[in-house]
This record gives structure tokens, C-alpha cells and sequence, in this order.
């Protein structure tokens, strides 16, 4: 049986690194909110343990109040080891960081999963699976990218134990004694084929692309090459950096070319530094390579390509690292009828300056943003920017909406 609805100025739905930044600045400034989800959960369930993050250490921090409990100062702490630039950061250790930085900024995370989300009066109506309401005032939607896996049309309903998206891993133990195909060359498809070759696993990557490109190994660089090609949050160069720096700005653009930002080339596919020595003349690739068809023949996988040097290949299981796009009908949470007021830039929600979409008091941060923000929503190194000032917004538009306080007149009682 439910429980009887409750109330609340803000509601925060996901618990990663962008609903937990924005929590704890919401916390600082004494703003009515709680925060939905479990925490870190895609981090810990959807991506397999031994991989290693492609950004910067120093890049990958959650943003407090102070800017002040970076990765660098967790490491520290703990006296483990740590570079800004010329060691990885490994998942496990992230997580850690994560866990630490959710215990001193944001206690109070609830790890229930919301079920619908429906206009409701002056705000918005929250249900969620352990039975209870919540009306929010402004509802902020951070649910990441794990929500928003894309997969080829004609494969996205084959049976999970054949076709699978590398946002599924996770453990890699159901792959055991299989033989595997990867599909794609970017971070996910070469983390995952190295993970997988390690592991004793028979794997093979097949991508479109006639050579992989890995990320350069970092290392002390020149006067010259900072000012040629500054380092940013989110990738090298003048352009990046500004999108990194200034997401309002780039908010400001035309919709063309806010869209051209979110995805540029230079963000990938774009294998890690430090995985190509691990991919590279170790797993077995057919480069080059177009998929134009695929079936189930006799219990395995058949893809039916051009360019391999044969007609088809043929395998136990193939995972597509075939990345993620915004679609928010794929938010099953959605009201239908809120989900059609929602006004969309391909698939994502259209945002004001306040992250807020055409349905006042819903905001959207994180990756669905990146249409409206750039590319530095799709990083950690972007919950800087939406935690700042969205905290500083709600905090400023719900005191001034509360209503004053009602102070009661003295008791005249005549004391003795």
C-alpha cells in the first residue's frame, strides 16, 4: 500500500556525478531538495571493473561548494598514488572518490527508482516504485547517458544473450568460453576488447573506420604546445577549451551550431592513451569493415560485411559500442503528455540559460543537455557548471516564492 504523498521544493532524479554535485550545492545554500537514485549505479553496474577513464585525473572531479575535495586531495588523504596528467584513473578508484565525496556533501541519497513523472498543479507529480508521491516545485533530471544506449534499428530487438551494447558490462563473466565480436572503435569498443583479450576471451573488433585513433600518452608538454593547443576538461585546443569554460556561451549560439559543438569529430570515436598498446597487435580486427546485415544462424550471430576479406563473419555473441544519443521517449518515466509539451532539439530536451526545458520547473543536466550546453555535458569535468549555477538559481527564485512567514501576535496574558 502506498504512502501518503509528501512535498518538496526541489527533487533531484539520479544520483551520479551530476545529481550529486548539484546536491551538494544545493545543501550549501540551505535549498529544500531530495535526491533520487542509486548512487554511482551505471558506474558500478554498467561498466566493467579494470577500465580506465579518458579523461584527465585532474578533469575528473565532482564539483562542492569550495571546489575543494578534488580526486588529487582524496588521493591524498589516503596516501595512494596520483598524477594529474601522466597516470590514468582507474573506475574502481573513481567510484571510491565518488562514494567519499557523497558521504561528506550529499548523506541523504535515496535509492528508489522513479516510475512517473507528470505535471501536477503549480509543479511536478514523482511516483516511485517503493509506493510513494512526490510534488516538487522544480524536478532536475540527471539520469546520465546509460538511459540513452543506441543501438543499430535491426538489431535492437535480438535476444540479449546473442547482441548486447557495451553499456551493458557490468561483469564480464557471462562472456566466458565465448567467442565475441566488438563492434566500433572508440573508447568503449577498444576498453572492452582489451578487458575481454585479457580476460582469455576470444575477441575480435570490426569497425568502419580504416585505422583506430587513440588518444596521444600524456606528457610534460612545451610553453609553445600550452599556448598552440591548450589543455581543457574535455580535450585539447582553443575551441574545446572555450566549451569547456563557457557552456553559456555556447547556450547562446544558433541551434545548428550548438548541435555541430555537441558532437564534434574531435571527441571520438577516440580510443584511451593508455589502452592501445593492450588492443594493438594482440586482438584480431577487420577494419574497414561495413556491417550490412545480420542474422541468426544455427544458435550464433552472423554479420553480413563489406571489406573483410569475406562475406560474412560469424561469432557466440556481438557487443555494439555504438555510443549513446539523447531520446527522450526513451525515458520511460515520462508522462505522455508532459513528454509531448517537452519542446526537443533531435531527440533532447530544449534548454533555457537555467537548464530548464519548455515544461516550467523541469531542468535536464548531464548529457541530455549537451545540445543546448556542448560537448563538456557529456564529461564529469561539466558538473561544474549546471551545480553552480542552477543551485544559485533555485536558491534565489524559491526563497523569494516562499511564502512569508506568519508570525503569530504576543499573548497579552496578564502575568502574575
Amino acid at each position: 500500500m502506498g504512502r501518503s504523498s509528501t512535498s518538496v521544493d526541489v527533487a533531484v532524479i539520479g544520483a551520479g556525478p551530476y545529481g550529486l554535485s548539484l546536491a551538494a550545492h544545493l545543501r550549501a545554500r540551505g535549498v529544500e531538495h531530495r535526491i533520487f537514485g542509486e548512487p554511482m549505479g551505471p558506474w558500478k553496474h554498467n561498466m566493467p571493473r579494470g577500465m580506465l577513464l579518458k579523461s584527465y585525473p585532474w578533469a575528473t572531479c565532482l564539483s562542492d561548494p569550495a571546489s575543494e575535495f578534488t580526486v588529487k586531495s582524496f588521493c591524498s588523504e589516503r596516501a595512494l598514488p596520483y598524477h594529474d596528467v601522466l597516470t590514468p584513473l582507474t573506475l574502481e578508484r573513481f567510484i571510491e572518490y565518488a562514494e567519499a565525496f557523497r558521504m561528506r556533501y550529499v548523506p541523504a541519497v535515496e535509492s528508489k527508482v522513479l516510475t512517473a513523472l507528470e505535471a501536477a498543479g503549480d509543479g511536478l507529480r514523482a511516483s516511485f516504485d517503493d509506493g510513494e508521491t512526490v510534488n516538487a516545485r522544480r524536478v532536475v533530471v540527471a539520469v546520465g547517458l546509460h538511459l540513452f544506449k543506441h543501438l543499430p534499428q535491426d538489431v535492437a530487438h535480438f535476444p540479449a544473450q546473442l547482441c548486447s551494447h557495451s553499456g551493458d558490462y557490468g561483469p564480464l563473466d557471462p562472456l566466458d568460453g565465448k567467442d565475441v565480436i566488438v563492434v566500433g572503435s572508440g573508447s568503449s569498443a577498444t576498453d572492452l576488447a582489451a578487458l575481454l583479450h585479457e580476460r582469455g576471451i576470444s575477441v575480435s573488433l570490426v569497425a568502419r573506420a580504416q585505422q583506430l585513433r587513440f588518444a596521444n600518452r600524456p606528457r610534460n608538454r612545451s610553453s609553445i604546445e600550452r599556448v598552440v593547443a591548450p589543455l581543457s576538461g574535455i580535450g585539447p585546443g582553443w575551441g574545446l577549451s572555450a566549451c569547456a569554460k563557457y557552456p553559456r556561451l555556447v547556450q547562446l549560439l544558433p541551434e545548428q551550431r550548438r548541435i555541430q559543438l555537441a558532437n564534434p569529430k574531435a571527441l571520438g570515436p577516440l580510443g584511451g592513451a593508455f589502452v592501445k598498446d593492450r588492443v594493438v597487435g594482440k586482438v584480431p580486427m577487420w577494419l574497414g569493415t561495413s556491417i550490412q546485415g545480420i542474422e541468426i544462424r544455427n544458435g550464433k550471430v552472423q554479420l553480413n560485411v563489406v571489406n573483410a576479406g569475406r562475406p560474412a563473419l560469424q561469432t557466440d555473441h556481438v557487443i555494439f559500442a555504438t555510443g549513446y544519443k539523447a531520446d527522450l521517449s526513451r525515458l520511460g518515466f515520462l508522462d505522455q503528455t508532459l513528454l509531448r509539451r517537452i519542446r526537443q532539439v533531435e531527440g533532447a530536451p530544449q534548454l533555457s540559460s537555467h537548464y530548464e526545458t519548455s515544461v516550467p520547473g523541469l531542468h535536464f543536466i548531464g548529457p541530455a543537455a549537451a545540445n543546448s550546453f556542448g560537448p563538456v555535458c557529456r564529461f564529469v569535468y561539466g558538473t561544474h557548471h549546471p551545480a553552480r549555477t542552477l543551485a544559485q538559481y533555485l536558491s534565489s527564485i524559491l526563497v523569494r516564492a516562499r511564502p512569508a512567514l506568519q508570525v503569530r501576535p504576543f499573548d497579552r496574558t496578564v502575568l502574575p
